[in-house]
Formats: C-alpha cells, structure tokens, sequence
C-alpha cells in the first residue's frame, strides 16, 4: 500500500482492514486502522500478522471470509450486507463490509458500524408486531359486540318492536357496549405495554 493510500485508512472514520490470502479460506491481517479497532472491541492488541479466525473465531459464520474468496477469485468488489457477527452471548456487531482486490493482490474491507440502524429497524419490527396483535385483538374481540349493536338499531327501523322488546333489546345493547368499552381498556393496555416492553 502507498502512503498515500495509508494515510486516508488512518484517518478513515469507518472501519478499514487489509487482508492477505494465505490459503484457502485462509487470510491474515496486514493493516487495522484505529477506527476499525475501536469499532471491533481489539484496541491495544497486536492484529498485524494474526489470522482473522483466531481473532474472530465466527468470522465463517460471519460470511465475510466467502466474501473474500469470491473477490479474490474474480477481482470484482462486492458487499456483505448488515450483518450481526456474534462474539458472545451479550454483544453482537452489526457491519455493512464493503470489499474489493487491490493490485498487488491484497484484500481491502471498509465497513460501517451499523448497530444503530439496526436497533431501529428491530424497534420499528418490534411495534409493527404489537400494532398487528392490536389489529387482530380489535377484528376479534370487538367487531363481534359492535355488529350485534348496530343490529338491534337497524331492526327498531325496519320492524314495530313493543316496549318491552325495546326495553330487552335496548339492554343487551347497553351490556355490548360496556363490553366494548372494557375491551377498548384492555387494547389500550395491549398496546402501551407491548411497545414499552419492546423499548
């Protein structure tokens, strides 16, 4: 790599790896810049030299290392989209690697730490399930107590009900919508505690 080249790594913001293929599924790092270690959790540890799967043990899992083969293969740049890479059961980091073949045979990542984006995509997945159940609870539990309601109004206009069977009727609209109304509470709750157990 030229200084050049070098220089803009260091000062890069995202994260930059350089790779070389030793054999097969096989690669070793040749340069780290700051941001990237400071992203990945490896400051302070010696990178340059070391195999990427023994500092990254799921890096197959990962994908990345197929991704390498195959730009090292055809010398064409590809992405591996977002992606979680798990390095235990707490953290996960989640990148966009962007790779491509240098010249003199090196292979080059610059990703993106996209942990932000996708905690709001989990957070907008997340209320969308709560808004479905929502929608569900209210097709099944109050659509039934409604049209039941509604109908006792439509037969007062088109059939001559006696007092007593407007008084019954009357009554078993007044239990419906107290139902309505109970039910309402409960999806109102549904709701305010769905989406605040996903925060």
């Amino acid at each position: 790599m030229n200084e050049e080249l070098l220089n803009f790594y260091e000062n890069c913001k995202l994260g930059v790896a350089v790779y070389r293929r030793l054999s097969k599924n096989n690669y070793e790092f040749v340069y780290y810049n700051p941001s990237g270690m400071k992203m990945d959790g490896v400051e302070g540890i010696e990178i340059v030299g070391k195999k990427v799967h023994d500092i990254f043990p799921n890096v197959f899992e990962f994908g990345l290392i197929e991704v390498f083969e195959n730009v090292y293969a055809t010398g064409n740049a590809a992405e591996l989209p977002i992606k979680g890479y798990v390095v235990d059961s707490m953290t996960t980091l989640y990148r966009t690697n962007r790779v491509q073949k240098l010249s003199c045979g090196l292979i080059v990542s610059i990703y993106s730490d996209e942990s932000k984006l996708f905690s709001y995509i989990n957070k907008i997945e997340n209320e969308n399930e709560v808004l479905s159940r929502a929608l569900d609870y209210t097709s099944h539990n109050l659509r039934g107590d409604l049209s039941t309601s509604l109908g006792v109004f439509e037969l007062f206009e088109t059939v001559d009900v006696s007092q007593e069977e407007k008084y019954t009727l009357l009554k078993v609209v007044k239990e419906n919508l107290e139902k309505i109304d109970t039910k309402i509470h409960r999806l109102v709750r549904l709701l305010s505690t769905g989406v605040s157990a996903k925060n």
